[in-house]
């Protein structure tokens, strides 16, 4: 930068990109580094979050929610603390009369959603940086560096961290051009259809002492600050040479509701390089500051001009500590015999009787979406499970989860109203009905390993003979023949030597096994045969929970996965659940630097639902770990959380 071109710009009483306000508080101290790319990052002034979002039946039930109102569009809500909220509706979108990269004019839809009211500033980034979540910038002249002025330079990977670190995210090109047109007039600047007049007389900007440098310009659209002048604005999208007609057009990723970009603004994009800048900067040509323009940058670059604002989905900001780790659940009650209604609802399940068909793959450990883990995993081999307990103590509602008696563990600790569990695995699902019928029969935990043992293989044989239903009498004999040893084998070590985070176990406990005991008894749990990946167990398991009014609290998926992309059914299966606010989705990540080692550093993902079947909604998320660029590490450095909503109440813009 020449300092003699920009300091007459930022300094004085008008401060380019400074809120008339008091420096912004700084934000919480104690995030965790986001595992994502290191970058520069500029965020929004304020990273509060409301910690009150209450619980609801259902998500079509959720109070505000589009549905309750009767309108297409979430109504806005009080916003987090210096961000604004942009209602839901048309946006125009493009110029017919400007550059070629700006063409088509075309309207879409976007949904209601919050963006900051000013550009990042150097105060924000460096808290930022004090938490560890922010690599140093390269510092520009001096004369840009007061707390108040917008932080630049920054990369397109910083901007992305530091939203993430604020509980945020980037805004959508399409979403950028909503703040700063309106809605359906689609003004050409932010501030209206006529240029300012400092700007009609020069081609970069006003001169020194001209009444109206590019800071103090009205408040464009929906009262959004600086959306021209200060610095170029980066958005989430990938590049594309036009929005369509012309070769390499962006195409239908531009247009419909919620335009996200090329490759629906998935990670990666094959054939893309460069991300999309908006807005001009304090060296603009008059024409750069129409809503419309667009530069196409390469993600790195760290160029003087570069700056960004962030947006939110939500009034909920994800910050950290999570709510969930402030503020205490009361503990629900036993749940009261189910009435015939319920029992029809819960036994109107489909199984997937496939799943037998599944072939083996070839080694074990190995998982793919043609072939299943030849290995049985009778108990789960991910030890450090405990570090879910916080984030999912007293949820209550309903579980669905793969895998085996670690299931029970969840269960006990959420207070479960109903639970399916389900594995592609049929031996798996053969020890459910095997423990079911132990469980049924003994009062304690104790009881029901002493049952297990080898010593007593008659007497479980008989019991399998007598309660378990006719259909399944053979395979579970073949089942406690099978691993009845291994069983009791890996029971009784937990009970003689129970591990450090014994809390979280439901054979070490009475009262958690008196809780699952409870629900098979009055038949809230069920175990079938079903796979993922397949339009059949998992889609019947949303329509029961719908019929039950019950709302699906946690997703327990293992690290399944983790072994494959993503297929589209997986994703349809996720949304056909019954998420809402308070729903978390739990996997382990086994780490890519580490894959190879031989150890299982298990890392352990607690994702709100709702964040989840957000990113579901649209096409391009094919891995696992893709979901977490915006998560955030627990102090044990083991816990990823994703999208878990704040505890700070949100104190108004």
């Amino acid at each position: 930068m020449n300092p003699r071109r920009t300091a007459w710009w930022l300094t004085g009483l008008t401060l380019v990109g400074c809120s008339p306000a008091a420096p912004p508080a700084a934000p919480p101290e104690d995030h965790g580094t986001p595992r994502t790319a290191a970058s520069d990052t500029p965020t929004a002034k304020h990273r509060d979050t409301d910690g009150g979002a209450g619980s609801v039946p259902l998500p079509a039930e959720a109070s505000g929610s589009a549905e309750a109102t009767g309108s297409k569009y979430a109504p806005c809500e009080a916003p987090p603390k210096g961000m604004v909220c942009v209602p839901g509706g048309p946006a125009v979108i493009g110029s017919d009369d400007e550059r070629p990269n700006e063409r088509p004019r075309h309207e879409v839809e976007i949904s209601t959603f919050y963006i900051d009211r000013y550009e990042v500033t150097n105060a924000d980034y460096e808290a930022c940086e004090k938490a560890g979540a922010c690599p140093p910038r390269i510092l520009p002249d001096r004369t840009f560096l007061g707390p108040n002025q917008p932080a630049v330079p920054v990369t397109w990977h910083a901007a992305r961290d530091y939203c993430a670190w604020a509980g945020k995210r980037l805004p959508t090109e399409a979403e950028w051009e909503k703040a700063a047109r309106g809605g359906a007039e689609g003004r050409r600047f932010p501030w209206g259809d006529e240029e300012a007049t400092c700007a009609r007389a020069q081609t970069a900007g006003c001169p020194p002492g001209t009444t109206k440098p590019v800071g103090s310009f009205p408040a464009g659209a929906y009262g959004i600050h600086d959306l021209a002048g200060n610095g170029y604005e980066w958005v989430s999208d990938w590049a594309s040479p036009c929005y369509g007609n012309c070769r390499g057009a962006c195409g239908e990723d531009c247009s419909g509701t919620d335009p996200r970009g090329p490759c629906a603004g998935a990670p990666t994009c094959k054939g893309h390089k460069r991300r999309v800048l908006k807005g001009g900067s304090w060296r603009w040509a008059a024409g750069e500051a129409r809503g419309s323009w667009r530069r196409l940058e390469d993600p790195r670059s760290g160029a003087h001009r570069l700056s960004a604002r962030c947006a939110s989905s939500r009034p909920v900001l994800a910050t950290w500590p999570p709510k969930v780790l402030t503020d205490r659940r009361a503990r629900p009650a036993d749940p009261a015999p189910p009435t015939e209604h319920q029992r029809a609802a819960f036994a109107k399940m489909v199984e997937d009787s496939d799943v037998l068909k599944l072939k083996p793959c070839e080694k074990a450990g190995e998982a793919k979406l043609d072939c299943r883990d030849p290995f049985s995993y009778i108990t789960s081999n991910e030890h450090e499970q405990h570090r879910w307990l916080p984030y999912i103590q007293n949820l209550g509602g309903g579980y669905v989860g793969v895998g085996s008696d670690q299931s029970y563990s969840f269960i006990a600790a959420a207070r479960s109203q109903w639970a399916w569990l389900f594995d592609y695995d049929p031996v798996v699902v053969r020890v459910h009905h095997l423990l079911r019928l132990v469980i049924l029969e003994h009062e304690t935990p104790a009881e029901l390993v002493a049952q297990l043992a080898p010593s007593r293989r008659r007497s479980l044989r008989e019991l399998v003979a007598k309660r378990a239903p006719t259909e399944q009498r053979t395979e579970l004999d073949r089942t406690a023949l099978a691993v009845g040893d291994a069983l009791h084998a890996i029971y009784k070590k937990r009970l003689d030597a129970p591990p450090k985070a014994a809390g979280f176990d439901w054979l070490l406990h009475p009262e958690q096994y008196r809780y699952i005991r409870r629900l098979y008894q009055q038949g809230r749990i069920q175990a079938l045969k079903g796979n993922l990946l397949t339009d059949v167990t998992m889609p019947s398991i949303g329509a029961s929970a719908r019929a039950l009014g019950v709302p699906i609290r946690i997703l327990y998926t293992s690290n399944a996965d983790d072994q494959w992309q993503l297929p589209r059914q997986f994703q349809r299966n996720v949304l056909a659940l019954p998420f809402d606010d308070q729903t978390v989705a739990l996997r382990t990540i086994y780490p890519k630097h580490q894959r190879h080692t031989g150890t299982l550093p298990w890392e352990y993902v607690v994702q709100a639902g709702l964040d989840l079947q957000e990113k579901f909604r649209r096409p391009g998320w094919t891995w696992a770990w893709w979901l977490h660029q915006q998560g955030k590490v627990a102090p044990d450095g083991r816990v990823f959380t994703v999208g878990l909503a704040g505890p700070t109440p949100r104190d108004g813009p």
